[in-house]
């Protein structure tokens, strides 16, 4: 993985590695349209074994992405929690996306109070619209938006598949369409969603605009749909330049 990451020129000096534990691994299943499921491995692997003490020094513009498996056991809960916190206060932002996955968690139950924990947090949070009505309570997506109104998110997004992204903003809301695919394996597609979305929107101090905000939406919906075009995840994720000719 480290080899891989450094190779697509990726920084991996906060990397930890730990001998004792093994790298999760998943297996993904897919049916005839192209849609996942997941089997996890290994539990706890070794990310879920992160501490407080692992955190790093954090600058001001910097930015942190949180998915809530590091929230799914101790003590790896309670450090990414500390690290949304320290960042904050640091002046830099967090992004967090539930991509919610139950069997990784030892306690079920905990789901949506630790999710809950981590959206009040969060500068932008992407939801799919099971995950939102599912962590807000509620039955539809308009009740599951007007729940949002306690957090005080800058950013709140809320993938649509074929039809786009849901961009929510000062209580105001913008569907932007991406552009259809053939989808051959969707798995990955969310998270190329989120690193397309903050590859644009943390090359800007001031990303808290309209333009910026509808840019790096169309770039993430780019990254999303291209991914599900090939099998697997990081290998099918796009080159920029792929990228600039489908959006274009």
């Amino acid at each position: 993985m480290k080899q891989t990451l450094s190779s697509e020129n990726v920084n991996t000096d906060f990397m930890l590695l730990d001998d004792a534990q093994r790298t999760s691994t998943v297996i993904v299943d897919l049916d005839e349209s192209g849609e996942r499921s997941f089997t996890f491995m290994v539990k706890p692997s070794a990310d879920q074994f992160m501490q407080v003490s692992d955190i790093p020094e954090f600058s001001a513009g910097e930015w942190l992405h949180v998915c809530s498996i590091a929230l799914a056991n101790e003590p790896s809960r309670s450090a990414t929690l500390e690290a949304m916190k320290r960042i904050k206060q640091a002046g830099g932002f967090v992004s967090f996306d539930p991509n919610l996955r139950d069997e990784v968690w030892g306690d079920q139950s905990l789901i949506k109070p630790v999710c809950q924990q981590a959206i009040a947090l969060a500068d932008v949070v992407k939801f799919s619209d099971d995950e939102l009505m599912f962590l807000t309570e509620t039955d539809n997506l308009d009740a599951g938006i007007a729940a949002l109104g306690e957090y005080n998110n800058t950013l709140v997004l809320i993938t649509q598949g074929a039809k786009g992204a849901l961009v929510i903003r000062d209580n105001e809301q913008q569907l932007i369409a991406g552009t259809p695919v053939k989808p051959v394996d969707t798995t990955g597609a969310g998270d190329a969603f989120v690193g397309g979305l903050l590859t644009r929107l943390s090359k800007t101090a001031d990303w808290i605009n309209d333009e910026t905000i509808v840019d790096a939406v169309r770039w993430a919906n780019g990254c999303g749909a291209l991914a599900t075009t090939q099998k697997g995840a990081m290998t099918a994720l796009p080159s920029e330049q792929a990228l600039i000719d489908y959006i274009q």
